[in-house]
């Protein structure tokens, strides 16, 4: 028995007024481009003991925002919201093998996402960070509200790293999600004025971890 009539709507997504909702959607748990398969070099770090607690992990996740990853990732998205075209620029500063995999990877995931069900075409093996900036641009979502769900989707899904491979909490865990609201909070406000001469990084122990990882004698995650 039909109850109701089916309900047919036609949206162009780029006609979408809530940027929210799609930035909800992108950064859910549920968006498929498998960032969960990926530590960032913490699995080796955590193997080696290195980070032990919860201070260890905000430490190292405040490296990685001021002075690592984070920080390039913020000056590239933002030159990209300004018309730069930097693809070979990004890949070109992954530090190790697993970095540039990790890129290309969840590049592919997300721009496959984009095309089968956003209807956004973006070139093939390209970086996440450029296929979202592009995207972000496309669906008219500001450089602010881009950036603030990304900086904390990344963190959080490192966070949970933690949580299920060290002897950190679920309460020390989220407790850690609301400090950074206010890290990214102050990140933010002190780097308006990055550009790409500011592309570096002076967090080497991440990197060099992240080049260990590619040898760890069993692994969880792929970087």
């Amino acid at each position: 028995m039909v109850w109701e009539e089916p309900i047919v709507i036609n949206i162009k997504m780029n006609k979408i007024k809530d940027p929210h909702q799609i930035l909800q959607v992108w950064f859910s748990s549920s968006f498929p481009i498998g960032s969960y398969a990926y530590s960032h070099g913490l699995e080796a770090l955590i193997d080696e003991k290195k980070i032990n607690n919860k201070d260890d992990v905000k430490e190292f996740l405040n490296a990685l925002l001021f002075n690592g990853t984070l920080r390039n990732d913020y000056i590239f998205i933002k030159s990209i919201y300004a018309g730069e075209e930097i693809s070979e620029l990004i890949l070109s500063s992954a530090s190790s093998k697993e970095r540039y995999i990790e890129m290309i990877d969840m590049g592919n995931s997300f721009r496959k996402i984009m095309k089968d069900s956003w209807e956004l075409s973006l070139p093939k093996n390209t970086s996440y960070i450029y296929c979202l900036a592009k995207a972000g641009l496309y669906f008219n979502i500001q450089f602010g509200d881009l950036i603030k769900f990304y900086l904390q989707s990344f963190i959080s899904n490192l966070i949970n790293v933690c949580v299920k491979h060290m002897p950190m909490s679920q309460k020390d865990g989220q407790s850690l999600n609301v400090d950074f609201i206010d890290e990214i909070y102050k990140f933010l406000s002190q780097s308006s004025k990055l550009n790409l001469k500011d592309i570096g990084s002076t967090f080497f122990l991440a990197d060099i971890f992240s080049i260990k990882h590619e040898n760890l004698d069993s692994r969880i995650y792929l970087t």
